[in-house]
């Protein structure tokens, strides 16, 4: 494991050139079989499911951008967190970052409640609040960084000092933050999540989750249970991420200034009640994000706002000419969503209340757009 960031020059390269005609992108392998010379001797491949090239590709190029020993690719960022949660056992307790994306919540309270695992919700970036939550079957706290929609900004290194001091595991679906933004394996984090289907894709075409694991025992663990369950990543889609994560640094790059200024544009227009945005020195998280995170790169590409009258977000949608309205975000165009109907429609009204999720909340993911156009669109779109 090596603490040392990655370059853009390793996003890149990370991968090895093809062993049989060295060709610089990874072929795609579709074969669900392979001849085995010797069957009583070990090898590479046996059975898809068990392992395949392209795949293999992809999940040896994310262990080496994140510094672990192992990487996973998985079906759906959902897929990935489902493996995760299976290295838990019945009666173990888990704590999670209170401020997180709806599918998370909505796996633990309709599926992994049923095999009595104990969930309870925390805010992850006020660490000395984390002692008031802890039991004594507490096992592990899963981070969400950025947290959604919110963005709320997690001091990694404090909360994994204090996570192994009470012997956890640490967790962090580092989805919004991006590898090129933040390394968690480096801070020691036992392991790092990723959404393939976001930045890392990057153009809206595919379905894949990630997973890096920072010890052996812990990749051994995860593996078992991926080849045990099955929910692996095709190689199609395997090509397809990989593609994404070589271009992941300069996409970032142009969205996260973009998203800043609209940031900084949203912050001062009359229409609008608060930003959240890690980049603005206004918000809480700032001097955790420029402590924690490469941020000379950026603050990534989501940025989530509120208005002042709930009236007015049915009229901004129907004013937008190139933002496109929906659950996705992370792609080259820019994506608006409203939290409430899309990426926390799961919870029930209560949590939404809970987690002040209401009407007036819009989440952008901010797209490969010209800075000028992106800003203008929003400003046009919330005139009176």
């Amino acid at each position: 494991m090596s603490t040392k960031k990655p370059s853009d020059t390793t996003f890149v390269h990370a991968s090895q050139l093809d062993p049989q005609l060295s060709a610089v992108v990874p072929p795609i392998y579709r074969a669900t079989t392979y001849h085995q010379t010797n069957p009583w001797a070990p090898s590479s491949f046996d059975y898809a499911r068990s392992g395949n090239p392209t795949r293999e590709a992809l999940e040896t190029a994310m262990a080496t951008i994140e510094g672990g020993v192992r990487g996973f690719a998985f079906a759906s960022g959902m897929a990935a967190l489902t493996a995760t949660f299976l290295l838990l056992s019945a009666g173990d307790h888990l704590l999670v970052t209170r401020d997180c994306q709806g599918g998370t919540q909505r796996v633990l309270r309709g599926v992994f409640s049923r095999f009595n695992i104990a969930v309870t919700y925390v805010d992850t970036d006020q660490v000395e609040d984390l002692d008031r939550a802890i039991e004594p079957n507490t096992r592990a706290i899963l981070v969400e960084n950025f947290s959604n929609p919110f963005l709320h900004v997690a001091h990694v290194p404090a909360i994994v000092d204090w996570a192994h001091r009470h012997q956890l595991s640490v967790w962090i679906d580092n989805t919004f933050v991006t590898p090129y933004l933040q390394n968690p394996l480096t801070m020691g984090a036992d392991l790092v999540l990723h959404s393939g289907t976001k930045m890392i894709g990057g153009h809206s075409d595919v379905t894949a989750g990630l997973a890096v694991a920072r010890t052996q025992e812990l990749a051994q663990q995860l593996y078992f249970i991926q080849n045990a369950c099955g929910p692996i990543l095709s190689p199609d889609d395997s090509y397809l991420v990989h593609r994404g994560l070589r271009t992941l640094p300069v996409r970032m790059r142009q969205a996260s200034q973009t998203a800043m200024a609209l940031a900084l544009a949203l912050t001062s227009h009359p229409a609008v009640s608060q930003v959240f945005y890690p980049g603005l020195p206004s918000h809480p998280g700032h001097a955790v994000a420029n402590e924690t995170m490469a941020t000379d790169k950026g603050f990534g590409q989501m940025v989530t706002f509120r208005l002042k009258d709930v009236a007015s977000v049915p009229r901004l949608a129907e004013r937008l000419h190139f933002a496109r309205i929906g659950a996705g975000l992370g792609g080259a165009e820019t994506i608006v969503s409203l939290p409430e109907l899309h990426c926390h429609a799961a919870l029930t009204q209560e949590e939404r209340n809970e987690r002040q999720i209401t009407s007036d909340v819009v989440r952008v993911s901010v797209g490969l757009e010209d800075p000028t156009d992106v800003v203008a669109e929003f400003l046009n779109a919330l005139q009176n």
